[in-house]
């Protein structure tokens, strides 16, 4: 009787065990149970709870607001149309059950309320100025309680790291809303140095355990690659030599195995940021001694993409997004193939080697953007983390000193009215317009991108919106473009037009 009773017990299922013990005497510790740990297995998770169970009972007004809000508008235009139904559900998933993204979603949230026009009225906004400011200030009580929170729970969350890469790229979204350069930089390399804590520390089977393979999934497959997309687009519009050179740490990926083709035009944009990523990281790893096993050139492995992506054939329907798609790839390769090939040149004589790239990129530029035109409800975004015109036109404007082609792109930046990229169109348009400015100060008449000078030629090092939100404070060197070169502060207004 008693052997029959413990035959019993032991086979007792449970109704919310784990995976991998398909709930039998799972004793549900997270996020690994602990017999996945003692029989040596990959804890496959547990099972999402249906979207409709998630309550609202523990949230107060103003939070259950900026969720409602949240859910509608600000995921839509962070992630873009092509990612957020992937993200949505695992945010809000985790904004219930963890404090300091909940603290996170309801700041972003209610700081994208207060951006938002008058007319595009929400449930947080009242009336008038009163209520953007009420939302800013919800924005910066919560965005504290976050920081803080992840502050005292800091022992406690280095099992949960991809609790705190998410609140990482909320954090990002936050200031990059605010349009600060330096705080988004400090965010970004934070999360960097996390994900490769996170790679090391994964590479042993005996670590990797420890891990569940829901865990495993949503860092390698969803944060990876947000935090590389977030990566080439803060080095094309800050610095692409130096945006991210002081990390302290290794940062290269695996390079992908490129293949003939491609199937789909979503897996040849993953490899191209996969590709970028070794770039810089191959870059910032600087130049082999003679001791050293020779490297392939990172422009090497952009041309080996761009030949399988002109001899992909891909299947279904054309569209105006899918033809846009492809453009913007190749409008990034022309940039990436120009980042690559100077990445360790000390002069910007260098770019004027490179006007072909540049007028192409142009070109395509506008080509999409009178496409987009016709589409402006999928494509009016304030800050996503899909490919955007913003990034790789403040490079054209910034580099290359054909007068023309430059203006061409400050144009479209000025002109635009969406949001895209790591910084609002017009914001990068007038700064870059005030690079032009300070480089063609006394020039004479530029006729040709030889006519600046390489004295007259500068870096932008970073830019920041000021409080009174009526200028941008824009640091910048000129040459000779040494590490103890000095800093040079010019005030960007923004009542400048072209």
């Amino acid at each position: 009787m008693k052997t029959g009773t413990l035959t019993a017990v032991s086979k007792r299922k449970t109704r919310s065990g784990c995976l991998t013990c398909k709930r039998v005497k799972c004793d549900e510790t997270k996020p690994s149970c602990l017999r996945c740990i003692a029989t040596k297995r990959i804890c496959e998770g547990y099972s999402n709870p249906p979207q409709q169970a998630l309550s609202f009972d523990s949230l107060t007004d103003d939070e259950r607001r900026a969720f409602l809000l949240f859910r509608s508008r600000t995921a839509h235009r962070i992630f873009g149309h092509r990612d957020v139904e992937d993200w949505l559900p695992t945010l809000l998933q985790i904004g219930h059950s963890e404090a300091p993204v909940k603290h996170a979603i309801t700041a972003l949230a209610s700081l994208h309320e207060s951006l938002e026009p008058g007319n595009a009225s929400t449930s947080i906004r009242r009336s008038g100025k009163n209520a953007e400011i009420s939302a800013q200030m919800l924005a910066l009580k919560h965005y504290t309680s976050a920081i803080k929170s992840v502050q005292t729970e800091s022992p406690n969350m280095s099992h949960r790291p991809d609790i705190v890469l998410t609140l990482c790229i909320l954090f990002i979204c936050f200031e990059q809303f605010r349009t600060g350069d330096a705080a988004c930089l400090l965010h970004l390399r934070a999360g960097f140095k996390l994900l490769y804590w996170w790679r090391c520390n994964t590479a042993t089977y005996g670590k990797l355990q420890e891990y569940s393979r829901t865990t495993l999934d949503f860092v390698n497959n969803k944060i990876t690659p947000i935090l590389q997309r977030l990566r080439v687009q803060f080095s094309l519009c800050m610095d692409s030599r130096h945006a991210l050179k002081d990390l302290g740490v290794p940062l290269c990926l695996p390079l992908p195995t490129i293949p003939s083709t491609y199937s789909s035009r979503n897996s040849a944009r993953l490899d191209f940021d996969r590709v970028m990523n070794h770039v810089f990281s191959s870059s910032e790893r600087g130049i082999p001694t003679r001791y050293q096993a020779p490297r392939r050139a990172p422009s090497t492995v952009l041309r080996q993409w761009k030949s399988a992506l002109d001899s992909s054939q891909f299947s279904g329907e054309s569209s105006v997004l899918q033809d846009c798609t492809i453009k913007l790839l190749n409008l990034y390769y022309h940039i990436s193939i120009i980042i690559a090939e100077t990445y360790f040149s000390q002069s910007e004589m260098i770019f004027d080697n490179y006007l072909g790239h540049f007028q192409t990129a142009v070109e395509l530029a506008e080509n999409i953007s009178r496409s987009w035109q016709d589409e402006p409800q999928n494509f009016s975004l304030i800050f996503s983390f899909d490919l955007g015109l913003t990034p790789p036109l403040f490079l054209v404007a910034s580099r290359c000193r054909h007068p023309l082609i430059r203006r061409r792109a400050v144009n479209m930046m000025l002109h635009s009215p969406l949001y895209q990229g790591a910084w609002k169109d017009r914001y990068s348009g007038l700064c870059a317009q005030r690079i032009i400015e300070l480089e063609e100060e006394n020039a004479g008449i530029v006729v040709e991108q030889n006519d600046i000078s390489e004295s007259k030629r500068i870096r932008k090092v970073s830019a920041d919106l000021q409080e009174s939100q009526s200028e941008i404070l824009m640091q910048f060197t000129r040459w000779p473009f040494e590490p103890d070169a000095p800093i040079h502060t010019t005030i960007v207004e923004f009542e400048k037009s072209i």
